[in-house]
């Protein structure tokens, strides 16, 4: 099982960078890009639902921290999506997905700064403690 899960990773990530280089060189448009980093995220959250409900089965207390933890998450993703903004481009007509895409970058952000903030806590943490 371990074997198998590093040939995946070394295998997906082979794939990825010869996905980068082919549109970098001009081989494949970036729209293809796009697609396949799409089914990726959809493939990620499958198999990490998944594996969350096998966990949930098998011990809850860890299940439901799985679930607190995707359900801010997801608090975050709306809070940001409510905040944003649709664009426009120069002639006026709506740019599709751009309060999706802007309301991901809200995300991005406030989960970023709960990383960092989380990083100083355990290092002040870790530094009291010596």
């Amino acid at each position: 099982m371990k074997l198998g899960l590093i040939i995946g990773k070394w295998g997906l990530i082979l794939i990825i960078w010869i996905l980068i280089l082919l549109t970098l060189n001009g081989g494949i448009d970036s729209m293809t890009l796009i697609q396949f980093s799409l089914g990726l995220l959809y493939a990620i959250t499958i198999v990490t639902v998944a594996f969350a409900v096998f966990n949930f089965a098998e011990n809850p207390r860890a299940g439901m921290k799985f679930i607190i933890s995707a359900l801010s998450l997801g608090l975050i993703f709306l809070i940001g999506y409510n905040v944003s903004t649709d664009s426009y481009d120069q002639d006026g007509s709506l740019i599709e997905g751009s309060k999706l895409s802007e309301g991901g970058i809200y995300s991005l952000y406030v989960v970023t700064i709960i990383a960092v903030l989380l990083i100083a806590a355990t290092e002040v943490k870790r530094a009291l403690k010596l």
